[in-house]
């Protein structure tokens, strides 16, 4: 299977899944964290709260594998790739996520949106829309192939 283009990729659903993922990975953080201060002898917490920090963790790491591998098929991974992704992320669950989120960031950077601390905004997903606008996200519907955008005045590229 031959490797997509840029051009042939589905940037919102790249976009949606980074976001997703980079929730789940500031989600592995916070579960570190409080893992971290459960194990702390000098705190007394009860054992409850020491099981639910652990279930909530092994949950992100289910979740994390799941989320990049959907996010590395959206960025166009081989199958090989994706079982690769997968087994790798229950073995390094936090390097394999920020990896998958580097990608990803490529991607829609090269597309023309800056991904955020936790992906891309809502309000950019318009850009990213095919027939969109990729200066300001205006639906360029009923305009000619390089006609200005009314909006902000960009003249598409055509490669």
């Amino acid at each position: 299977m031959a490797k997509k283009s840029i051009f042939e990729l589905d940037l919102v659903r790249i976009a949606q899944w980074h976001r997703r993922s980079a929730l789940v990975v500031w989600v592995l953080v916070l579960t570190w964290i409080g893992m971290i201060l459960t194990s702390i002898n000098s705190i007394a917490v009860p054992e409850m709260v020491s099981f639910l920090v652990t279930i909530v963790y092994l949950l992100s790491l289910v979740l994390g594998m799941v989320f990049v591998v959907i996010l590395q098929h959206a960025c166009g991974a081989s199958v090989l790739e994706l079982v690769l992704y997968s087994i790798l992320t229950l073995l390094l669950s936090f390097l394999m996520m920020i990896a998958s989120l580097s990608r990803a960031s490529t991607i829609l950077t090269l597309a023309g949106v800056k991904p955020g601390f936790v992906g891309v905004k809502r309000d950019d997903l318009d850009r990213l829309r095919e027939g969109h606008c990729r200066g300001c996200g205006y639906s360029r519907e009923g305009l000619e192939m390089l006609q200005a955008c009314p909006e902000c005045e960009r003249v598409p590229q055509v490669i």
